[in-house]
């Protein structure tokens, strides 16, 4: 396993799509600051050029953060379906384990690290350009990631699983929206009338991300759980997070790789 990750991370460093999927992101991110910052010097009373508003924003819009998770594992996979490169680790005497878990750890370490560069230059370059609010802000996101990473944790282990499963880059993305976005739309809907999928639908991750409200004033976060909320976020998105961890390694295990 050990050799199999090094392999994987020498791969990865390699590739300029990991540095730029990180770089576009900052980007993005830092111009948002920079329009507050623009828009606040030609106009005295603009009221939004300040840490409180850019930092919500990104808390706020995690949703768009389920979606880039996805876009992880297609970084980290890089074609290797197309590639047949599968056949070659197995010929090499790698088990199919070591290459399916080896895969799913390499993404979910690639993942933090690219959230908390993207994160950090957006919270950083807030504080040197925009009027700063006070810390509160930053607690408010820190309580918000906390309630989110076993939901985006989930959607890594979703990806890779049809990843693996699937021949073709687009059946397996559009599989795992199915499954994290039309999935909980869907159980919604229907649990508008049937009490136990309503109950189905609200543990899904999507549903319990949407369910986070915020308290601007009070500087507080609200959870589907109002009593050890963070901790049934936690039991819930590692739960389902291993429902296909194990689905997708069952199928790979029995696959024929071409």
């Amino acid at each position: 396993m050990l050799n199999y990750l090094k392999s994987e991370f020498y791969r990865i460093l390699r590739s300029r799509a990991t540095y730029l999927f990180i770089a576009v992101c900052s980007v993005l991110l830092l111009s948002s600051n920079i329009v507050l910052a623009l828009v606040k010097r030609s106009d005295e009373t603009f009221t939004y050029a300040n840490t409180a508003f850019s930092i919500a924003n990104v808390y706020t819009s995690f949703g768009f953060v389920f979606i880039l998770c996805i876009m992880v594992t297609g970084i980290i996979f890089n074609n290797e379906n197309s590639n047949h490169t599968f056949k070659n680790c197995v010929s090499y005497g790698i088990t199919r384990g070591t290459i399916y878990f080896g895969k799913l750890i390499i993404q979910i370490m690639y993942a933090i690290v690219a959230f908390l560069v993207i994160i950090g230059v957006h919270v950083a370059s807030a504080y040197l350009l925009l009027d700063n609010s006070g810390p509160k802000e930053l607690d408010m996101l820190f309580q918000v990631s906390l309630a989110a990473i076993p939901l985006l944790l989930f959607v890594i282990a979703v990806a890779n699983c049809f990843y693996f499963i699937m021949e073709g880059t687009g059946g397996a993305v559009a599989a795992t929206c199915g499954v994290i976005l039309a999935l909980p739309i869907i159980s919604g809907f229907l649990g508008m009338k049937f009490e136990l999928i309503r109950k189905f639908a609200d543990i899904l991750p999507w549903n319990l991300l949407s369910s986070i409200n915020y308290d601007l004033g009070g500087h507080t976060v609200k959870l589907f759980w109002s009593t050890n909320g963070y901790q049934n976020y936690w039991i819930a998105g590692m739960l389902q997070m291993i429902v296909f961890v194990v689905l997708g390694y069952s199928f790979f295990a029995k696959k024929e790789i071409k």
